[in-house]
């Protein structure tokens, strides 16, 4: 009969242990798998040699003894990796104590497997302690399948209870049965396996939830991308619209050399600047600002182009602007103005007026300073009416006029520090008798190494014109 069961439950270990390593083997990811199989493999070898030594001659038994104490401490050390390693627990520290105290006991119950193997007992008890708490942990954190696994080692815990009291003499031998832990340890085997079984299909359906998830994400960010391309096609194409109503970078008008050159801080700007001939001599010049940046102040810029266009040849300045906000003000466009300074030309003489936009700035040739006229007044579009002002200025051959949106004194640097007018002015005065078309390229540089890796917040927009020096003088 015991030679049966020896047969029946270490074949049954090794089965076990061998399909587990190879469940590991398969996906390497499951370290459960593989403390199990060793834990079974282990308990495979304690089975045999504790059957051999009950069947075996009196000789023989004692050497089949050693060899059990020599195996039995470490299957259970394995049995707690593999819980730690189930329910994703850290491996605490008196762990390695706890295989310290088996290895010393293990050795002297190899050195007098009867006299001795009472000292293997202590350990055991730990264990057992040990394996409790892991299960209270477990229920408490809500590991799933917590009762299998629980069932599994109660069911090897009573058996081995058994056998424990039974070899301190505390009871009998019960109906013949001498080791009783081989048959809690089929009962751990199925409720392990089944355990196991299903982390795995869970962690299957895991990583198919992952890989849709992924494939979804993969499809959702090639969408993004094509939306994301059509955007910057369509914003390349608003902005290619827009910079074509603005006139080119640098140009001659009657007696003037003119620079007109824009940055903007989004592919759309906001800012504008535009001139007209209105009669010989003559010329209107404008530069604006709508509010913020993109394509609701794109929009701004295409209206306030249209009423440029349509109204600046018909009025004096103060009545054009004031047409401007009134039929901005009726389009109902909410918190969206433009700030426009207007400058007409007759000759020497300069006509100033503005809604909002920064002072212009002259450069004196004969004295060598730059002159700043202040016109204060309400953005386009705030009201229906207001009474904008005028300044008249004369200027002389060599005299050279810088116009700007607020968007370079307004440009911080990483220190949060503003570039300013006294900066544009000192930058302007530095390159006041070069070209115009480098005066404008020596601010923006300045601008562009004061700003340094900071973000350029604001559209930039700088015009500059100088009367030639056999420019007409009444």
């Amino acid at each position: 009969m015991e030679v049966y069961q020896q047969i029946f439950f270490t074949t049954l270990a090794l089965s076990f242990g061998l399909l587990h390593l190879i469940l590991y083997l398969y996906n390497r990811r499951f370290n459960s798998n593989l403390f199990f199989s060793v834990f079974l493999l282990l308990y495979a070898l304690n089975i045999f040699f504790d059957y051999q030594a009950l069947i075996a001659t009196s000789d023989e038994s004692i050497l089949y003894l050693k060899l059990h104490r020599a195996v039995m401490p470490y299957s259970p050390l394995f049995g707690l990796l593999f819980l730690y390693y189930a329910f994703d627990f850290s491996i605490p520290k008196y762990f390695w104590l706890l295989a310290a105290a088996f290895v010393v006991t293990g050795i002297l119950a190899v050195m007098d497997p009867i006299a001795n193997y009472y000292y293997v007992q202590f350990p055991l008890i730990i264990v057992i302690v040990e394996v409790i708490r892991i299960f209270g942990s477990a229920i408490k954190y809500r590991k799933e399948d917590v009762w299998l696994l629980a069932g599994g080692f109660i069911l090897l815990s009573l058996f081995s209870s058994y056998d424990l009291m039974m070899d301190l003499d505390l009871i009998p031998v019960i109906a013949g049965l001498k080791n009783g832990y081989p048959f809690g340890f089929v009962g751990l085997i199925i409720c392990t396996s089944i355990y196991l079984a299903k982390d795995f299909a869970r962690a299957n359906q895991t990583i198919l939830r992952k890989e849709r998830e992924a494939r979804e994400m993969e499809l959702n960010q090639k969408i993004l991308e094509a939306e994301d391309q059509r955007k910057a096609k369509e914003l390349k194409e608003a902005r290619d619209v827009q910079m074509s109503l603005l006139p080119a970078c640098s140009t001659e008008l009657e007696d003037y050399e003119f620079c007109f050159e824009m940055r903007p801080a989004t592919e759309v700007g906001g800012d504008y600047y535009d001139y007209m001939i209105t009669e010989p001599g003559k010329i209107s010049i404008v530069v604006g600002d709508a509010t913020n940046h993109g394509m609701r102040a794109g929009m701004m810029v295409s209206i306030m182009k249209s009423l440029f266009l349509s109204h600046v040849n018909h009025t004096n300045i103060s009545e054009f602007l004031n047409q401007c906000s009134r039929i901005i003000k009726q389009m109902k466009l909410k918190n969206l103005f433009m700030a426009l300074m207007k400058v007409k030309i007759d000759g020497p003489r300069l006509t100033i007026s503005s809604a909002g936009i920064p002072s212009l700035l002259i450069y004196r040739k004969e004295t060598n300073i730059i002159e700043e006229i202040t016109v204060k007044g309400m953005p386009l579009g705030a009201l229906e009416s207001f009474p904008y002002e005028t300044v008249e200025t004369e200027m002389k051959p060599g005299d050279t006029v810088l116009m700007m949106s607020d968007g370079i004194l307004e440009l911080f640097n990483v220190e949060k520090e503003m570039f300013g007018s006294d900066k544009v002015k000192e930058v302007f005065l530095e390159n006041a008798n070069k070209p115009v078309e480098k005066i404008v390229d020596s601010l923006f540089l300045a601008a562009d190494v004061w700003r340094g890796d900071a973000i350029q917040n604001d559209d930039i927009t700088l015009v500059s014109f100088r009367l030639k020096p056999n420019g007409v003088v009444n």
